[in-house]
């Protein structure tokens, strides 16, 4: 991908308030690590607090389904799917807002604020 489009596509996430939501870039990706304890594998699961605190839902078939209501911000997600295995987001109007990195991925720090719906796989 080209420069101009990942600094756009970064813009129109912070916009979004989905900054917290993207994967950082390649060079600064966090190492995942062995998955939360109450993530089963196979399974996407929503936290209401970062760092993998507070399990909010854990999700595995594919369906956009409707996360819990409460979950307006703040947050992180664990996504231990099957290798490769993509989740996505997104908006209240059933809008893709993001796709998570193939599995094994998370982010320890986001924001559920933008995001009504995933599908996990």
């Amino acid at each position: 991908m080209r420069t101009s489009q990942k600094a756009g596509l970064a813009a129109a996430a912070a916009a979004l308030g989905l900054a917290g939501m993207l994967a950082p870039t390649a060079s600064a990706q966090p190492r995942v690590t062995a998955a939360p304890s109450d993530c089963p594998k196979y399974y996407f699961c929503g936290y209401k607090q970062a760092n993998f605190k507070d399990l909010a839902f854990r999700f595995k078939d594919c369906y956009i389904q409707e996360i819990p209501d409460g979950l307006n911000s703040g947050g992180s997600w664990y996504n231990n799917q099957s290798a490769g295995t993509k989740a996505r987001m997104y908006d209240k109007n059933k809008r893709l807002i993001y796709t998570t990195p193939g599995a094994p991925s998370s982010d320890a720090s986001g924001d559920w604020g933008p995001v009504w719906y995933v599908d996990a796989c």
